[in-house]
């Protein structure tokens, strides 16, 4: 069982170079997220100063020497492998994301999922070297898998608090979106009078009569 879960953890591992890449970061964090979550950025120092270690001790493992038939030694190579491309690949991409928007949780989650896959194949990988490599081997291995754990925990600790301040933020905009709004003042209404209501009377234009042409003296006159 223990060897299963192993090989899925190492299947994880070695897909998360191609997956490194999240969503683009959220356009505005919630200021109530920002209060009640912790600051980033000493667990990122904390992250980035395991993963060196673990980088530079897989890296001085002599697998081929170790005291073991060879379907285990190319087990134990191909989970070094991983592991070293996961922290020079996938890992710098996930924190340098996560740097940049320290509100956004699809990256914190990401950061979480990676950190528990490279704990699991580190574990594995740190104890086959305690059974059939050096103790100079084994130990630098055991404390960066301590360190690795710790950081997993944290960030553990950090989604949780992530979530509470989500959730609350949603409570409060829904709180405030089913409070009802005071209805404006009603404007006095206008009292219409009949005689407001009778339109005005237009006046009649009188036409004038065209005067009348009277003869001329002249004209009136009969000849003699």
């Amino acid at each position: 069982m223990k060897g299963r879960v192993c090989g899925c953890a190492l299947a994880a591992l070695l897909a998360l170079p191609l997956g490194a890449q999240v969503r683009a970061p959220a356009s505005g964090n919630a200021s109530a997220a920002s209060t009640l979550v912790p600051d980033v950025q000493p667990l990122l120092a904390q992250i980035q100063a395991a993963t060196r270690a673990t980088t530079a001790d897989v890296s001085l493992l002599n697998i081929r020497r170790w005291k073991v038939g060879g379907d285990a030694k190319d087990d134990a190579q191909t989970k070094a492998e991983a592991i070293q491309r996961n922290l020079t690949v996938a890992m710098p991409t996930i924190l340098s994301q996560v740097q940049a928007s320290p509100n956004d949780f699809a990256a914190n989650f990401k950061l979480y999922r990676t950190l528990g896959v490279l704990y699991d194949v580190l574990a594995s990988l740190a104890e086959s070297a305690g059974a059939f490599g050096s103790r100079s081997e084994f130990e630098p291995l055991a404390t960066d898998l301590n360190r690795i754990d710790q950081a997993r925990r944290a960030m553990g600790d950090r989604l949780e608090s992530m979530a509470g301040a989500k959730d609350a933020e949603i409570a409060r905009l829904q709180n405030l979106a089913s409070t009802p709004r005071a209805t404006p003042a009603a404007q006095p209404k206008k009292i219409i009078s009949d005689q407001d209501e009778k339109p005005p009377v237009k006046k009649k234009k009188t036409k004038k009569k065209p005067a009348s042409t009277a003869p001329t003296p002249a004209q009136s006159s009969n000849p003699h």
